[in-house]
């Protein structure tokens, strides 16, 4: 890959973006302005709730219903402190919206740079783009940074969760479908490493030689010769020297190679590692799947092709997988209501900073207003 940018001076790369266009952040990225302009909105609130609620239960519990000279001047402090603390937050909010440092916006541009001198364009999803053990939650994921052509897109990946874990990935069309292959890295398993999923055990296939020392596979039950026309010896040498590191799955027609960590592109071993699978693994898997075809589905009549290598094959004009060969038993974390309580009460706490002492003050405001 052409990686001359990650290093560039910077007066280049702002020359090169002033031509290419700056790309913004993700507004449900939000940068640490942002955060520390939520965190002082909610104390805003929380300082009001306290302060007004405080003197409307000394003026309607305690002075039943009197208001003091007291709690007069307790109320107009509590106002001067509020009425120059929302002039600050107003320009904490101006300096929120104001565009990354420059260091920031360096890093993001080398970054996009980086893409578009490889043919990738930066192309960040409030969603998922394809379907796969690090994309299936309910409750939805993130791809950023995502860069993205045709057939290959790869980034960084991560549920909407407070503590949810950060995987980089790169996802590659195949020819045609294939049965639901699951490669597990051995070399990842160490520390947070390790599958998304709980995979069971008795669909695991014993290869021979040294590639069980690298990954161990999984394959639905009775594809295990099927799972060997895929993982053919030259298919297996490229996966253990260029891709040891990352588990693999193969669904439908996409192969997706993952690993824990939240990888930011903004390093030159980011990059070279998806090159190293895009160069030596991905036209190899892509080669397999051009000739494979599921003999267990009826029906699939077969058409001269050209395929992607100009070869000339008979294949089918869309071939299928029986339904026995599509999914792997897998349970992910995502499988039961544990998530879904867990997004709740994230929820209910962002919605409780502000809902909860919004309403407190409202309620000691209208004491002391009401007082006699």
């Amino acid at each position: 890959m052409d990686l001359r940018w990650l290093d560039a001076p910077a007066a280049d790369v702002a020359a090169a973006l002033a031509v290419a266009g700056e790309r913004p952040r993700p507004a449900w990225r939000p940068t640490r302005r942002q955060v520390l302009l939520h965190v002082n909105n909610a104390l805003v609130l929380w300082f009001a709730s306290i302060g007004f609620l405080t003197i409307g239960i000394q003026v309607d519990g305690v002075q039943d219903g009197r208001v003091l000279p007291a709690d007069a001047l307790a109320f107009t402090v509590v106002s001067l402190v509020l009425v120059v603390w929302l002039a600050g937050t107003f320009l904490l909010w101006r300096w929120a919206r104001r565009p990354l440092a420059t260091r920031a916006r360096l890093s993001q541009g080398r970054r996009d740079l980086t893409a578009l001198a490889n043919g990738f364009r930066p192309m960040p999803s409030d969603g998922a783009t394809f379907s796969s053990l690090v994309t299936d939650n309910r409750l939805g994921v993130r791809e950023y940074p995502r860069f993205a052509s045709r057939d290959i897109e790869f980034g960084t990946v991560r549920a909407r969760s407070p503590r949810a874990r950060a995987w980089q990935y790169a996802s590659i069309r195949l020819a045609a479908a294939l049965p639901h292959l699951v490669l597990d890295a051995r070399a990842n398993d160490g520390g947070r490493g390790g599958l998304p999923a709980s995979i069971d055990r008795g669909q695991r296939l014993r290869l021979e030689g040294d590639f069980d020392r690298s990954f161990l596979t999984y394959a639905p039950a009775g594809y295990g010769p099927d799972a060997l026309f895929v993982l053919t010896p030259d298919v297996m040498a490229v996966l253990v020297d260029h891709a040891a590191d990352f588990d693999l799955e193969i669904r439908d027609d996409r192969a997706v190679f993952f690993r824990a960590a939240d990888a930011a592109y903004t390093a030159p071993e980011d990059w070279r590692r998806v090159d190293a699978l895009l160069r030596h693994v991905a036209p190899r898997l892509v080669g397999q799947s051009e000739r494979y075809v599921d003999e267990r589905v009826a029906g699939q009549g077969a058409q001269e092709r050209v395929a992607a290598t100009g070869t000339t094959a008979w294949r089918p004009p869309r071939p299928l997988i029986g339904p026995d060969g599509r999914r792997l038993d897998a349970r992910t974390p995502q499988t039961g209501i544990g998530p879904v309580v867990e997004r709740l009460a994230w929820v209910g706490f962002r919605a409780g900073l502000y809902l909860v002492p919004l309403l407190f003050a409202f309620a000691g405001f209208m004491s002391i207003v009401d007082g006699r």
